[in-house]
């Protein structure tokens, strides 16, 4: 289930937020776009991954987690097909649209409500193998882009290609994926026990602090991805430098899930989210400062090494706090927090362009996330009325 579930996972990133952004230059002229004409289709994409998070909560529910992620490979397959034929930018638009509800409809909503069936004494270690693939999608991807436009002969091609290997990978994958089946009237009982409604969980403040750090950490990501080169470009850093800066930001995003799945069941869901929202505050701070080597690379292992310990936390914290049955609907409701991303480029941008630096909106970012470690500090499981505790009170 590992298996299939993180592969689907690993293309999923790396044909999404990681691949548009490249194959973009490649499709302006062609297209007859502008650049604010572009940057509308990876809003787009943001914004449709967003709101689409509930989704798959809802094919869940109608029928089961198998479908629901073949649902998402036949989506991903319409909008590489969108994208390979686009003749306009509205179509363009139809196609990275799509790309963000595939990015739902096949990614950690399903597979984490899978895998939490199959193996829940290793469940950390197992999410944060699961995550890891797709930060190694996120990481690879940029090279996979160019050497198959340069291969197979410009931007339309890649995007054939990307159809091919989705039907082929998402079918053998499907074959694969099963959800787990419930053994016995004990665990059925343990499960409505222990499991809260999304109605409930929603009148927690711990549903809303572990929000507002995978909100956090979102916004930080498509700041950061959209302007660290030209920001470390334009503060004087080589762009030799500044690529491999961003290459070891991906390597960590990739490593720390898997890493702080094998310790996440020592220390508690809560302190590997307060140790990732730290880690990256000090690499937002490495951001601002940093013209050096050094102080990039604690940029770069913050950041990045943030990111996938916040994810993974957040992830373990809303089935440890709220259950499993329900975690499809409550998982996909705190996703739509992630919403708030298309804002972090658009306002990082307006301060620049006023005042000509980009330190001061990302000491800005480092604010928040701190503010955001102290609240997380102060997080406990939550009680139900009645006194009854859900779940694993742990961590």
């Amino acid at each position: 289930m590992l298996f299939a579930t993180g592969v689907l996972y690993l293309i999923m990133m790396g044909t999404t937020f990681s691949s548009l952004g490249v194959v973009l230059p490649h499709m302006i002229p062609s297209l007859g776009m502008n650049f604010g004409q572009a940057g509308i289709g990876f809003t787009l994409l943001t914004l449709a991954a967003g709101t689409s998070s509930m989704l798959p909560a809802v094919t869940i529910r109608r029928w089961n987690a198998r479908v629901t992620i073949l649902l998402g490979v036949l989506t991903l397959l319409l909008a590489y097909g969108t994208l390979a034929a686009s003749p306009t930018p509205l179509v363009y638009y139809i196609g990275a649209t799509l790309l963000g509800v595939g990015f739902s409809m096949i990614g950690a909503v399903p597979a984490l409500h899978i895998l939490g069936g199959w193996d829940q004494q290793r469940r950390s270690l197992v999410f944060g193998a699961y995550l890891a693939m797709g930060g190694l999608g996120g990481a690879l991807w940029p090279t996979v882009v160019e050497t198959t436009i340069a291969g197979f002969g410009g931007w339309r091609a890649y995007w054939w290609t990307m159809a091919g290997l989705i039907a082929i990978t998402g079918t053998i994958a499907v074959s694969i994926i099963r959800e787990r089946p419930v053994e016995s009237a004990a665990e059925i009982l343990e499960d409505e026990t222990n499991a809260w409604t999304l109605s409930e969980a929603l009148r927690t403040p711990q549903f809303y602090i572990i929000a507002s750090a995978i909100a956090a950490t979102y916004l930080i990501a498509s700041t950061v991805n959209a302007f660290t080169i030209s920001y470390l470009t334009l503060i004087g850093v080589s762009t030799t430098i500044a690529v491999i800066t961003f290459s070891i930001q991906s390597s960590c995003h990739a490593a720390f899930p898997l890493l702080m799945g094998g310790i996440a069941g020592r220390v508690g869901v809560k302190a590997l989210l307060v140790l990732g929202l730290v880690i990256q505050t000090i690499g937002m701070v490495g951001l601002a400062k940093g013209t050096s080597l050094p102080v990039l690379i604690v940029f770069a292992i913050g950041v990045g090494g943030g990111y996938g310990t916040i994810f993974l936390a957040t992830t373990l914290s809303l089935q440890e706090y709220f259950g499993r049955t329900n975690y499809p609907q409550i998982f996909g409701s705190n996703q739509l927090f992630t919403t708030v991303a298309v804002l972090g480029p658009a306002l990082v941008g307006r301060v620049a362009d006023l005042t000509g630096r980009f330190d001061l909106s990302f000491f800005g970012l480092a604010g928040i996330l701190a503010l955001t470690a102290a609240g997380t500090a102060m997080l406990r499981p939550p009680v139900r009325r009645g006194g009854l505790v859900p779940a694993n009170s742990t961590g």
